[in-house]
């Protein structure tokens, strides 16, 4: 069976479950069923991860300019055409990671060495610092290190073409505020952990760390949100055109079909 659901707050969220209830309690079942995704659901959209509109370190090395302008006039990002489950699981994820590094770095153990969830300000945009929370630092090896929850498919790209753009510069950028706290940094790392399989599928990507990388990314941002300033967002984006990546939030359609509004009813979701 496939049917919508939505948050008790009204905001519609389609979403396909099947459900097995083929006995006379089925409606009580399909009732049941609805709100445990409901309330999954309504958890999901209220995480602050999903509010947060002002710009941070892991989207400052986004390539697609719009979306920068876009993050950096502080707009509310379009509707996704799906709940988004999976950076949950990343979430979620990252919660267990911190504990575990945080339990690691305790008495007994390797004591002292881990660092985690610090945050660490990267430069300033125009008047404001910009700060973000990383996920981890080795006071042992002097090294940054991002944890990346990804599918196979994604794991597979990065290992024969190494991170995007945007991951590698996020690394320095995270290198670059460790650093001005006064932190030796000689290395950034990405461990790309799999979101399904098995963690001997794990790719780990370093390189030494570059603070002018940093740098660059910070002043190119800085440059942008100058030019919306100036000219206002309608005139800065006009400047560019959308981008050709189809999972961008502000120029793509998430699928290989054009984007549409979220479905109202469950015939929709098949048209």
């Amino acid at each position: 069976m496939t049917v919508t659901t939505q948050t008790s707050a009204g905001v519609r969220h389609p979403i396909r479950y099947a459900l097995a209830a083929e006995h006379p309690r089925r409606d009580a079942a399909m009732g049941i069923a609805e709100t445990y995704l409901d309330t999954i659901i309504e958890a999901i959209v209220n995480h602050p991860r999903s509010q947060q509109k002002r710009i941070g370190p892991s989207e400052m090395g986004i390539e697609c300019r719009r979306a920068l302008l876009h993050k950096l006039n502080g707009d509310t990002e379009p509707p996704r055409p799906d709940v988004p489950w999976k950076p949950t699981i990343g979430t979620a994820v990252h919660d267990w990671l911190e504990r575990v590094f945080t339990d690691d770095s305790g008495p007994g153990h390797q004591e002292g060495r881990w660092l985690t969830e610090e945050r660490v300000t990267v430069g300033a945009v125009g008047m404001q610092e910009i700060d973000g929370s990383t996920d981890l630092y080795d006071t042992w090896g002097k090294a940054v290190i991002d944890h990346k929850i990804v599918g196979a498919s994604t794991r597979k790209k990065y290992r024969a073409h190494g991170p995007s753009a945007q991951y590698r510069k996020q690394a320095h950028l995270y290198g670059k505020g460790w650093e001005d706290d006064g932190w030796q940094v000689d290395l950034v790392m990405i461990c790309f952990l799999p979101r399904e399989g098995e963690l001997t599928d794990t790719f780990i990507w370093s390189e030494p760390y570059d603070r002018s990388i940093a740098e660059e990314t910070v002043a190119m941002v800085d440059r942008l949100d100058q030019l919306r300033r100036t000219l206002g967002i309608e005139a800065a984006l006009a400047l560019y055109p959308p981008c050709d990546d189809r999972w961008c939030d502000w120029c793509g359609t998430r699928t290989s079909f054009p984007k549409r509004d979220p479905a109202q009813t469950t015939a929709e979701l098949f048209t």
